[in-house]
């Protein structure tokens, strides 16, 4: 059967599964491993291929995929030559393409519901109790006590995955650099966001990787 095209497709599974091209990068696994540095921002291009990567390292470290590691990776550099990490995570994704910038106002609301969908998505994949705050005002606080809730919940660490984490940045500075400046500097929300982020690292998310096209 003729392997097809995957024009904008993003889900590594479906790549696989049904007999889609796909090149094979995941060496890269491997090498990033190898770095020892549990926190990377990865820059490139837009249609550089970032957002199937990160599905990639999804699937690869997703505990929930242990049982179907052989059928993805089997004929990859990768499923021939695994790492000690596979499927040893649980995988937190979230992806900040599509908010919305018109003014301050919607800017935090879809950031704010960005956040809580990411966050229903792994309460449900990991089968969890746990209650998301979504009263809060800000993401900041509603990923902490998320962070802090589920610590004795989960039996493994987590691996943040955050594509297009500029998305909305780079809007912003295209048209309204007063509210750039007053998200993303010391006291705006989405720094604080950044800094909850932080105190995860030295709790419960082990590992963490980020895509975008420019830093901020």
């Amino acid at each position: 059967m003729r392997k097809k095209i995957p024009y904008g497709e993003q889900n590594f599974e479906r790549v696989i599964m049904q007999n889609y091209y796909y090149i094979d990068r995941t060496e890269y696994i491997e090498k990033l491993e190898s770095l020892n540095e549990k926190n990377i921002v990865f820059l490139r291009p837009r249609k550089f291929g970032k957002t199937l990567f990160l599905d990639t390292l999804a699937k690869y470290y997703d505990v929930n995929y242990a049982e179907k590691f052989e059928k993805l990776f089997k004929d990859l550099y990768i499923g021939k030559n695994p790492t000690s990490l596979k499927n040893s995570y649980y995988i937190l994704k979230m992806n900040f393409s599509g908010i919305q910038t018109e003014n301050k106002e919607k800017l935090i609301k879809s950031f704010k519901n960005k956040v809580i969908r990411s966050l229903d998505n792994f309460k449900n994949d990991y089968k969890l109790k746990i209650k998301i705050e979504k009263e809060l005002t800000e993401p900041a606080d509603i990923l902490g006590s998320f962070l802090d809730g589920i610590k004795n919940e989960i039996n493994n660490p987590i691996y943040l995955l955050i594509d297009e984490y500029d998305h909305f940045a780079n809007e912003l500075l295209s048209f309204n650099l007063d509210l750039f400046k007053d998200s993303v500097t010391k006291h705006g929300f989405v720094r604080k966001f950044y800094e909850e982020i932080k105190k995860g690292t030295e709790t419960i998310i082990e590992r963490l990787f980020m895509t975008g096209v420019s830093p901020i």
